[in-house]
């Protein structure tokens, strides 16, 4: 039976093509009927995939061969004219199936996003000429004959459909379904769906050239998907070196394609920027005409601009300062990128200059502002250290007579006037005098004379000394004055006395500003790396517009001029300068009616960490 059906089909393919055809169509098309007569044969041992479990009839032999392979001829022809998918799929669904006599075909296209079955073309009862994402049909793999079919990418006919279990009725009168998956080298691009209203309609015949047309399909598709995206990468290529090339012509910065020692591209603004004509002009020049002979550096830059160009083309990319030389011999700096890129077959490399004599030029004016401001600054902290000797030399002779006076060392003074005096003169001598010294702190810190010695200290046995400094001020306002500092507390490293003069300085500030019988509180902990000091008072507390500027020199926390207070306004300043000195750091917060505290961190030591 194989046999003669075989030889049957030969003989009408040989009619069907003519004299002078090509035989080896035939041919080819017998030994895919042999393998169809093995697929029938698949078929009677697997009665649930075909619904029957007996073997094709010879109706088969009443289909006519030579039209199918008419139909697959002329299928081949429109394959090539036709230039969508889109189109493809519907010449497919109406004029194959109808030439074949198919009364009902659809072609659903595989969603590898969403893995569903999606209908795009339908010919017959289920025809939707307007099939979109809101109407058309989906069906989930696995599902029925069609989601089976996908699933395990072999083609099936269902001779009586009333008897599979697997069949979903969706149109009333079908008997029969065959069912064919779009491939392309095992990749799944959909599936062909035909059924009929007659039992036993479709026939191994219908099957091979359904599954023919198929491959084709699947074959232009693939080809299709494959120029689609040769198309948008050129597209993209284009636009990428439409929008390189606009870059490069319009950059105000002078661009070059090296390659070989050579000038083999370059743009308007470098022949512009090395003052020549024209790019014509500069591409004509050996690169070595636009710099000096040497660099600044002393080296050759010759040999320089090899050892450049050697690191780009090593690393990829490799940024310097050069001095280039324009056409008039004028010498000028630049930054240069150079940047190794393919161009022509060769590798080159791409520079990008930029002119940075301004920069340059402020460079320079800074460190010369920089230089004379540190000068400046000097010769004024050299004055009033000069002068503040000049000035310490009668004070202290001043403090010492007025305090004899007011000890009446020598006798009563008189009158009880003269003793108010003697005090004022005293009083007004101390603070001149810690005036200057405060000036000679700072004069001495600014001058960078002021050195620390650090060693490890007990920080108790420091704040128990201050706080011998300072007991005389406490009293006076009557104000209490708190600690909070464990006894286990490790030493602190940092300098005895610019340690005790930051601690006396904010306990005598915190006195200043707190009323009587107010309270002071001083707490120590380590966090980290860094010992933490932390000054509390109940004082009145500074505004938030002041906090920026209380460490200025010469700042007294009160704009009140109606308030008296006490004090240089140097405090602070010289506080925020020896914590500095301690590589620390310093924090003022504060609310008005409140009160203050000062924080203030040293590092760890070596010996500590």
């Amino acid at each position: 039976m194989c046999n003669y059906y075989a030889s049957f089909l030969v003989l009408k393919s040989k009619h069907a093509l003519g004299n002078g055809q090509n035989e080896d169509w035939c041919a080819l098309k017998t030994l895919r009927i042999e393998k169809n007569q093995m697929f029938r044969q698949e078929e009677n041992q697997d009665p649930q995939r075909t619904g029957e479990s007996s073997a094709m009839s010879e109706k088969e032999l009443n289909v006519d061969g030579s039209q199918l392979l008419s139909i697959i001829k002329d299928f081949a022809i429109d394959l090539i004219q036709l230039s969508s998918r889109d189109e493809l799929i519907w010449h497919v669904v109406e004029k194959v199936a109808g030439q074949a006599g198919f009364v009902d075909c659809v072609i659903y296209l595989y969603d590898e996003t969403r893995h569903v079955l999606v209908q795009q073309a339908a010919f017959g009862d289920k025809r939707n000429e307007k099939i979109d994402t809101s109407n058309a049909i989906e069906i989930a793999l696995g599902q029925g004959i069609t989601g089976r079919v996908a699933v395990d990418r072999k083609p099936v006919i269902i001779h009586d459909t009333r008897h599979h279990s697997g069949y979903i009725a969706d149109l009333k009168s079908m008997s029969s379904e065959i069912c064919v998956p779009i491939l392309h080298e095992d990749r799944l691009f959909g599936v062909i769906d035909c059924e009929h209203p007659t039992p036993n309609y479709f026939t191994g015949l219908h099957l091979e050239m359904l599954t023919t047309i198929a491959t084709m399909l699947a074959s232009r598709i693939a080809q299709w998907e494959v120029l689609d995206k040769l198309t948008q990468s050129q597209k993209e290529l284009s636009e990428s070196e439409e929008k390189y090339r606009l870059l490069f012509e319009t950059s105000d910065d002078p661009m070059m394609v090296l390659t070989e020692n050579n000038f083999d591209l370059c743009n308007e603004a470098a022949a512009a920027v090395f003052g020549y004509s024209n790019r014509a002009e500069m591409q004509a020049i050996h690169p070595s005409v636009v710099s000096p002979e040497f660099q600044p550096d002393g080296n050759s830059s010759y040999e320089k601009a090899e050892r450049m160009m050697r690191l780009a083309i090593e690393k990829g990319h490799h940024k310097f300062e050069w001095v280039h030389q324009k056409k008039c011999g004028e010498d000028f700096p630049m930054d240069v990128t150079l940047t190794r890129i393919p161009y022509q077959g060769r590798t080159a490399l791409f520079a990008v200059c930029h002119d940075i004599t301004e920069r340059k030029e402020a460079m320079t004016a800074l460190t010369e502002a920089m230089i004379e401001a540190t000068s400046a600054n000097k010769a004024k902290s050299d004055f009033l250290a000069n002068m503040s000797h000049e000035l310490r030399t009668p004070l202290n002779a001043i403090i010492g007579f007025s305090e004899m006076m007011t000890r009446q060392v020598f006798g009563a003074l008189g009158d009880l006037k003269y003793e108010t005096y003697a005090q004022d003169i005293l009083g007004s001598g101390k603070y001149l005098l810690n005036l200057i010294d405060d000036i000679l702190d700072l004069a001495a810190i600014d001058a960078l004379e002021r050195k620390i010695s650090k060693t490890q200290l007990d920080v108790l046995n420091v704040v128990d000394e201050c706080h011998i400094l300072v007991d005389q001020f406490l009293r006076e306002k009557k104000q209490n004055c708190q600690r909070d500092i464990p006894a286990d507390i490790s030493p602190v490293y940092a300098d005895e006395r610019a340690l005790k003069q930051i601690l006396v300085n904010l306990v005598t500030n915190a006195v200043k500003f707190t009323p009587e019988g107010g309270t002071i509180k001083l707490t120590v902990r380590q966090e980290g790396r860094n010992h933490v000091f932390q000054l509390a008072d109940t004082g009145q507390g500074i505004a938030a517009h002041r906090l920026a500027r209380i460490t200025d020199r010469f700042d007294r926390g009160s704009l009140d001029p109606f308030k008296a207070v006490e004090g240089t306004g140097l405090g602070l300043a010289i506080v925020k300068s020896l914590v500095e000195l301690h590589k620390g750091s310093l924090k003022i917060e504060s609310q008005e009616g409140v009160g203050t505290t000062v924080t203030f961190r040293i590092p760890l030591g070596e010996e500590t960490s």
